[in-house]
């Protein structure tokens, strides 16, 4: 049960404190104190404090991060192979520099100090002493105590020529981040047992995640690959070939059993992912969390139809039964135990060195990944052959092969603005002409190549050009009056001189025209006139001759 007391300070202030038991990690004794301006605000403290210790909600100050680390590693669920990942992590990188440290010391700019350390050695040789010693115990130093060195393995070991004199290397961005990531988990989990009042972490730079960019083999490399493992291993090159043509993951594959393959319906089940963590063989859940199924074509089909069969064949021979849940991938003629996926890793990589291929195991699904988009198989599709939880991951990784959608894309705006270039070149050269063609396909042959275009294509815009260069004169009411037997008298001819507009703008200015379009010719000589398009008064004479001439008429006939 929790104790404590308020005290009266020198000061006239009032102390609070309160015993709260042991830190069951570090094993030492948790007391809150607080100081008071005066006795009522420091029993409403001595309350609080009584209150959080009963309950444990109080942080331990004093913590260390190594008590965390272990912490975090006991409570938080793994999967095999990734505790195996973080407790290596932590073992070389962050319990040498961290450990010791209480956790409420760790800062934003420690976790800096930390990524910067790592992007220039991966052993952060600088916190390390300079001379290495062959044992942490007292002794007399010899040929096996020297300056740094970087070891061929982890475990103990007599160094030989092997073990080289450290040099940096810089740790990758994204191991950085998985570093980080780790420490930045551990201090979560303080926050939310209340050993710390801020996570640190929110206010580090963290690395970028770099992104490994596919490097996949090239299909004849692949192919060149597959005839050599059928020549000397059938297993193994089924195996590549399953890899290249189905997509699974080394692990999937090698956990993939007889009785999870329909031959008829061409099905196969991809259900378990094994693995090895620490000489523990493991079958565990795929990455995505649950099993798929994968289509494969008839050839996969009858490849591995015929290998199981021939593998029965051979165990019949001397007594045995291959069971019907027997792994497609084993050592074991009775397929009772697959294969060890760092043994099938290294046998790729002893293969694809001799057909060149750089690239590792992992790109076999990348080769797959790659040979679908290319070939214009939607991305969900290949997001689900590939067992992705999300589209935006296969996205993510695989959007620069994309090429048949981004060619056609790449093709949409330039084939536009060239056929728009082309044909205003036409246009321009179409203007040109002196007078309204009447032989357009003559015309056509002449002008469309000089604009890059062919006869066909220049045809059909040059009719276009020629409608709209025509000007269209809107039809008239007749006037009452002598019939005029000028050329202008018939409907949609056009009027020497006369202002060219369109069938829209005539049929908008028809109403308004119709009255002072009446007086086509000249009252004295019956000459053609112009029509006119303003708002003025029309004119009535061809000149200002015939126009004195009809007012010396009218004149003389009033005089007389």
């Amino acid at each position: 049960m929790a104790k404590g007391h308020i005290e009266q300070l020198p000061s006239g202030s009032y102390r609070v404190s309160v015993y709260g038991g042991t830190d069951p990690i570090t094993r030492k004794e948790i007391r809150y104190r607080e100081t008071c301006p005066d006795e009522t605000s420091a029993a409403i403290k001595l309350g609080e404090f009584l209150k959080k210790a009963e309950g444990h909600r109080t942080p331990a100050r004093n913590v260390l991060f190594g008590a965390v680390l272990d912490t975090y590693m006991q409570v938080t669920p793994l999967a095999a192979r990734t505790k195996v990942t973080h407790e290596s992590y932590i073992r070389r990188i962050i319990r040498p520099v961290l450990a010791d440290k209480k956790a409420r010391a760790i800062g934003p700019e420690t976790l800096d100090a930390l990524n910067v350390h790592l992007a220039r050695c991966s052993r952060i040789c600088a916190m390390l002493p300079k001379t290495e010693h062959h044992t942490d115990e007292p002794h007399n130093c010899d040929a096996r105590c020297g300056p740094l060195r970087d070891h061929r393995t982890p475990r103990p070991h007599a160094c030989d020529a092997r073990c080289t004199p450290h040099r940096c290397r810089p740790l990758g961005e994204s191991s950085r981040l998985k570093v980080l990531s780790i420490v930045s988990a551990a201090l979560s989990l303080a926050k939310r047992y209340k050993w710390i009042d801020e996570h640190p972490a929110e206010g580090a730079t963290m690395p970028g995640s770099g992104d490994h960019e596919p490097d996949p083999p090239k299909p004849e490399q692949a192919a060149a690959l597959l005839n050599l493992a059928f020549a000397e291993d059938e297993e193994f090159g089924l195996f590549c070939w399953t890899a290249f043509t189905l997509g699974g993951r080394r692990g999937e594959l090698l956990g993939l059993r007889e009785d999870r393959i329909d031959f008829t319906l061409l099905d196969f089940w991809f259900r378990k992912n094994y693995v090895v963590a620490k000489g523990e063989h493991i079958e565990k859940k795929p990455k995505n969390g649950k099993g798929r199924r994968v289509s494969g074509d008839p050839l996969t089909c009858e490849l591995v139809g015929g290998f199981l069969s021939r593998r029965r064949a051979r165990a019949a021979a001397v007594g045995l039964d291959v069971p019907a849940d027997a792994f497609v991938f084993s050592p074991d003629p009775l397929g009772e135990t697959p294969w060890n996926p760092d043994t099938m890793t290294h046998r790729y990589r002893v293969y694809a060195d001799r057909v060149g291929i750089r690239s590792s195991l992992k790109e076999t699904r990348h080769f797959s990944a790659t040979q679908l988009l290319a070939s214009g198989v939607d991305l969900n599709t290949v997001s689900g052959r590939l067992g992705h939880a999300e589209g935006s991951t296969t996205l993510k990784y695989y959007a620069q092969f994309l090429r048949p959608a981004d060619q056609r894309a790449a093709a949409v705006i330039p084939a536009q603005l060239d056929q728009l270039r082309k044909k205003e070149k036409l246009r321009e050269l179409f203007s040109q002409q002196l007078a309204v063609p009447t032989d357009l396909a003559a015309l056509a042959a002449d002008l469309g190549p000089q604009a890059g275009l062919d006869q066909e294509i220049a045809l059909p815009w040059l009719a276009a050009f020629v409608a709209d260069a025509t000007p269209v004169i809107p039809p008239v009411a007749a006037e009452e009056g002598p019939d005029l037997a000028s050329p202008t008298s018939a409907k949609g001819v056009a009027v020497p001189g006369a202002r060219a507009v369109t069938a829209k703008q005539a049929v908008r200015k028809q109403k308004p025209k119709l009255r002072r379009a009446a007086a086509r010719a000249c009252k004295e000589c019956s000459a053609p006139l112009a029509v006119g398009t303003g708002s003025g008064r029309l004119p009535s004479y061809c000149s200002s001759a015939c126009r004195q001439r009809a007012h010396r008429r009218r004149k003389a006939g009033s005089v007389a």
